[in-house]
């Protein structure tokens, strides 16, 4: 029922859009967030999403039915919040309603901003080949955070070599990650995830050095580093 009047009120408060005056945007990509008064579920994405955005892309909130200034909608909006994706000033893709799935809500925005082999690593649970990926010798202080939704989960210092082809570290930051175990291809491991997007990241084990003993074995293609 509360689904039905979002769209129902939606609908009407379109009509009324078209009469004001419309935003003007100036970025060449960027996400932005279509929104409508006393929306539950616009005030939720907000909560959820982007009270706390970390992401590179920028995104931002527009209270009208209409794309703003020089901006163009590839159809009509029906119900909000609808997420849309511009590139080059055209709608490339957009993600319709939220009802407090985080995880679907980055999984949209990571097929649009990964490459096709960052997207095997990250939803297939995919491994890059040893020596191939990113990071490998990154030894400047900085952040390894999560390629798209920009949360922090490895400091440099915390990165040693392991000789094994892989960005090794032997602590995340608090929070960063979740752990699940795998039975896959006859091993018994734990795999780990990105806490914020949970995509993907590698497998942590107990042959590191101290002081954890452990040592998180990362594909660095989904890893992004910003340094200090």
């Amino acid at each position: 029922m509360l689904r039905k009047f979002a769209l129902l009120f939606f609908f009407l408060f379109s009509l009324t859009a078209c009469a004001k005056e419309k935003p003007t945007v100036n970025d060449n990509r960027q996400l932005i967030v279509f929104t409508a008064p006393d929306c539950g579920f616009c005030a939720q994405f907000k909560r959820d999403i982007m009270t706390d955005w970390r992401a590179e892309l920028p995104i931002r909130e527009v209270v009208s039915a209409q794309a703003p200034t020089g901006l163009a909608l590839e159809k009509p909006l029906f119900a909000t919040p609808t997420i849309v994706l511009f590139q080059d000033n055209k709608e490339v893709s957009r993600y319709t309603g939220y009802e407090g799935d985080k995880r679907r809500f980055w999984q949209w925005l990571g097929f649009q901003l990964l490459t096709p082999e960052q997207q095997r690593i990250a939803f297939e649970q995919g491994t890059e080949r040893p020596f191939t990926g990113s990071h490998l010798d990154e030894k400047r202080p900085g952040t390894f955070v999560d390629p798209i939704t920009g949360a922090p989960i490895f400091r440099t210092d915390t990165k040693f070599n392991s000789g094994t082809g892989w960005p090794s570290f032997f602590n995340p930051i608090e929070g960063s990650i979740t752990y699940h175990e795998d039975n896959s291809h006859g091993m018994k491991r734990v795999e780990v995830r990105s806490a914020s997007s949970g995509i993907h990241l590698g497998h942590v084990f107990d042959d590191g050095p101290p002081p954890t003993g452990k040592r998180y074995c990362i594909n660095g293609k989904v890893l992004k580093f910003i340094p200090d």
